[in-house]
């Protein structure tokens, strides 16, 4: 610190130069953090797998939905909106417009609320996802019709959430300066005062920014949209605060030594104190970087800003408190003696008086609120944002004319690297789609089998099986016509030689083989056995080939008798001509049956689903569409779009999803089809992943963090005993005070956190928390020397109280600063924080902390010896 001092021109100058060229030379943090700090998925993730496999074959194209608004119907303006469909095609990275008009009338009402005046026109975006939102604005603009538009998508929403953030990174700026400066004016009653913390902490974050910035862009460092608005909120609160415990205990040594030597001692004693604080601040945030989860990685950035912080503190700050001695408190200059919490006192001295009692109640307490933490928090993207951004509000038109989940689906894709467009595969398709589309959670299933999400009867095979039977039917009554017009002809043959004895044997024939359809539609209806009954109807054929052949002989003599013959023989003629073309039609009609019939027996999926989805299928008019919209990679993979009964970020539609995915993998089993991998992709596979992977690197992170911050402090004040008080009165004080901020919240509709919000604001609240017990705690070690335990932590108290609850104040303030933002996440998080912070300053530290310490006494430095060892130990033997 001497040389600091001595050399405190040429420090202060390259202090300034080196924070004016790393601002001016470094990339800009906030588009960096645009650009880069999309939320990352590990590989293993379902939703990650899916969307690497979509892009092997380049179908991980981005689906944006335009939205039209009309005052009156849709159907009055069709033809507007069919030109309008028309010029958005011409725009470059648009692709496959869904056009509702050119749908099946069925398919129309996902699309068209004509009621309601509301369209809605899905296309898929191919460009870079960077432009998306410039390509969404060139769409909108071509609007020629009446209809108010907008348009949304995951991604767009995803952008709107960053723009938004970087709207209140600035405002965050300017109100977390205001606010420092007005809470120190106030404390201080100084105008001068107010102007040092932001001066040294500004220097600080203009260079702490602006090496993030660097590592971001040369080493890939982690970041996210919230990366600066923490920084800048956490360097000026415990820069502040750090000031303020410097200037407080320059205050105290000025009323015994000069501004040189009040600056050595205040850096002696109080600069160990922030130095602690801010090594344990920097070590806690940069364990983070070994977070799986690259966003809560990326609060790794805070940890570098804060070592920039300790080198400001220990330059600028002690040159300046140097130069202007006691005027850095003007125009209080002549009032440097020290007052003392009013607060905190008493406090202080009644628990002293009934530690235990203290202890229990305090504790007892919080863990009781506590208890009721609800740990359910919402992946809803859109809570953090107004109707007024057009992605906003075209969902909530959907949602309001339309499924909530029709926007946002499941995907599920079905491929094992064969042809999958056979009528196999459809079967075990409908199948799969069926058994999904009755899990309770489930709208509807789209796929190629159901492009309306609707199922088609016909595909059953029980219901195949009645219309051949039907059929069948049909063919034993124009049999038993047939039959009755030979009886009739041979009747009316008088003294024929041939004769009535062969149109005998004819009618006779056709009744065997009427009675044997009526057997085998019998049979079939009774057994179900397709492949015996296809057989027997091949022997019926054959012998309706007899016959038919039996009779064109019998109408070829006929017409060779016909010039001697009477008129009735010219009629039993005509009635022969119609007897076999009756029969090749019957024969014909049991072809088709039987080819129906065989290739329901091929297909081997029919056992096992009881569907089969004939070739004639893929042939009918409006399938083709249907087979571009659900089949990619030469008929590879299949598409399943699961649209959800339920708002698609619920956690409920995540527990549907567990069930549809559950479901698809056995039913893929049942049917053999181990060789099948299904794939699910979304908004709610995301955000199940997201939830899962956060989850337990949550879990992670706090552990290591809780092991690191222990270590730390271990070391420091070489003690067990300490860092276990200190740490647990922190997570105890956080999760009562998440409880209460939760119901606070409620009442303003806030009350569903944001699935990062408990993350961050614990690592925050921990971080910033553990600096005022370690204030107290060093200045507790530092006054045992000549002191009893006892009035040692009374002292430390009494010369304490100002200095946290100043500093409490300030980084409340700070914090503060993120309300206007109008980010939810940030509201939440500061709201616990500044919540925490003042429950922990006013109540649990002024009572726990010197319970906890007289409740204890010497084994407060278990299992070493207390600072000043046997000699102080030697000194003081009343007990302490």
């Amino acid at each position: 610190m001497k040389y600091i001092l001595k050399f405190k021109w040429p420090v202060t100058v390259l202090m300034i130069l080196f924070a004016a060229a790393t601002f001016l030379i470094s990339p800009n943090l906030t588009q960096l953090a645009t650009e880069k700090g999309d939320v990352q998925l590990s590989d293993e993730q379902p939703s990650e797998q899916a969307r690497v496999f979509l892009e092997e074959y380049g179908e991980d194209n981005e689906m944006m939905s335009l939205v039209l608004e009309f005052e009156g119907n849709v159907s009055d303006n069709e033809s507007n909106i069919n030109d309008y469909i028309e010029e958005i095609g011409s725009i470059e990275g648009v692709d496959n417009i869904v056009n509702p008009f050119n749908l099946a009338e069925e398919m129309q009402t996902n699309f068209i609320n004509d009621e309601n005046g509301v369209i809605l026109i899905p296309m898929e975006y191919t460009g870079p996802v960077n432009e998306i939102s410039n390509v969404a604005a060139e769409v909108e603009n071509l609007n020629s019709t009446a209809a108010k538009t907008s348009m949304t998508s995951n991604e767009l929403i995803q952008n709107t959430v960053e723009q938004d953030a970087m709207e209140g990174i600035q405002s965050t700026e300017m109100f977390t300066v205001i606010i420092v400066i007005a809470v120190l004016l106030i404390m201080f009653r100084s105008v001068v005062t107010p102007l040092v913390p932001v001066a040294v902490v500004g220097l600080s974050y203009l260079i702490g920014q602006s090496f993030v910035g660097w590592f971001v862009e040369w080493f890939g460092f982690p970041v996210s949209p919230q990366t600066q608005s923490f920084l800048i909120v956490i360097l000026f609160g415990i820069g502040t605060d750090y000031c303020i415990l410097l200037l407080n205990r320059f205050k105290e040594e000025l009323q015994f030594h000069d501004k040189y030597e009040s600056v050595l001692r205040t850096f002696r004693t109080g600069g160990k104190t922030v130095f602690i604080s801010g090594l344990s601040g920097a070590i806690v945030f940069g364990v983070l970087y070994f977070a799986n989860f690259e966003i809560y990685r990326s609060a790794v950035g805070v940890a570098i800003g804060i070592v920039f912080l300790l080198l400001s503190l220990f330059t600028v700050l002690p040159i300046l408190m140097q130069l202007l001695g006691r005027y850095i408190f003007w125009p209080n200059i002549k009032k440097s003696e020290f007052h003392e919490s009013r607060l905190w006192t008493p406090l202080g001295i009644f628990s002293l008086k009934y530690p235990t009692r203290i202890i229990f109640t305090v504790i007892a307490i919080l863990i009781a609120v506590a208890f009721f933490y609800n740990d359910e928090v919402n992946y809803d993207s859109l809570e953090e944002l107004d109707d007024s951004y057009s992605a906003v509000h075209a969902t909530n038109v959907v949602s309001e004319n339309f499924d909530e989940g029709q926007l946002f689906p499941v995907e599920v894709i079905i491929s094992n690297g064969g042809d999958l467009l056979t009528p196999q595969s459809m079967s075990r398709l409908e199948g799969v789609a069926s058994t999904v589309s009755n899990i309770d959670g489930v709208k509807e299933v789209q796929t190629l089998t159901r492009p309306s999400g609707e199922v088609i009867d016909d595909f059953l095979v029980r219901n195949q099986l009645e219309q051949a039977n039907s059929s069948m039917d049909d063919m034993t009554g124009g049999l038993s016509e047939i039959s009755d017009g030979l009886s009739e002809a041979a009747e009316g043959i008088d003294g024929s030689e041939m004769a009535g004895g062969d149109l005998s044997e004819l009618n006779q024939g056709i009744d065997d083989i009427n009675t044997n359809i009526t057997q085998i539609s019998t049979y079939m209806a009774q057994t179900g056995d397709v492949q015996g009954a296809s057989q027997q109807l091949g022997q019926v054929q054959q012998g309706l080939n007899t016959m038919s052949e039996q009779v064109a002989t019998a109408n070829e003599q006929m017409t060779q008798q016909q010039e001697a013959a009477s008129a009735q023989m010219e009629e039993l003629s005509t009635g022969l001509e119609d007897a076999t073309a009756g029969i090749d039609e019957i024969q014909g009609g049991l072809g088709e049956v039987q080819t129906l019939l065989g290739n329901i027996n091929d297909n081997e999926a029919v056992d096992q689903t009881g569907i089969h989805v004939p070739e004639e299928y893929f042939e009918t008019d409006g399938v083709d569409d249907a087979v571009d919209q659900y089949s990619f990679g030469d008929d590879k993979a299949l598409r399943m779009n699961v649209v959800l009964d339920g708002d698609p970020y619920s956690h409920e539609s995540m527990n549907v999803l567990d069930d549809i995915e559950s479901t698809v993998n056995n039913e893929l089993q049942r049917l053999g089809r181990e060789d099948t991998t299904a794939y699910f992709s979304g908004v709610t596979s995301m955000n199940r992943d997201l939830d899962e992977i956060s989850t337990d690197d949550y879990t992670r992170v706090v552990t290591i963090f809780i092991a690191t911050l222990f270590i730390i402090l271990a070391f420091v004040f070489r003690s067990l005993i300490l860092p276990v008080t200190m740490i647990g009165s922190i997570f105890v004080t956080y999760f009562a005070s998440l409880t209460i901020t939760q119901w606070l919240l409620g009442l303003l509709g806030l009350g569903d956190l944001n699935w990062a919000v408990p993350f961050f604001s614990l690592i925050i609240f921990a971080a910033l928390g553990i600096d005022y017990s370690i204030f107290i705690i060093d200045r507790f070690r530092e006054e045992l020397a000549n002191k009893s335990i006892r009035d040692a932590i009374e002292h430390s108290i009494r010369r304490m109280g100002v200095t946290v609850i100043t500093a409490v104040i300030i980084l409340s303030g700070t914090f503060a600063a993120l309300l206007p933002s109008g980010m939810i996440i940030l509201i939440q998080v500061a709201s616990i924080i500044i919540f925490a912070l003042l429950f922990y300053a006013f109540i649990v530290l002024p009572l726990l902390v010197p319970a906890f310490v007289i409740t204890f006494r010497r084994g407060n430095w278990w299992p070493f010896r207390m600072p000043g060892g046997k000699e102080r130990e030697d000194r003081f033997k009343d007990g302490d």
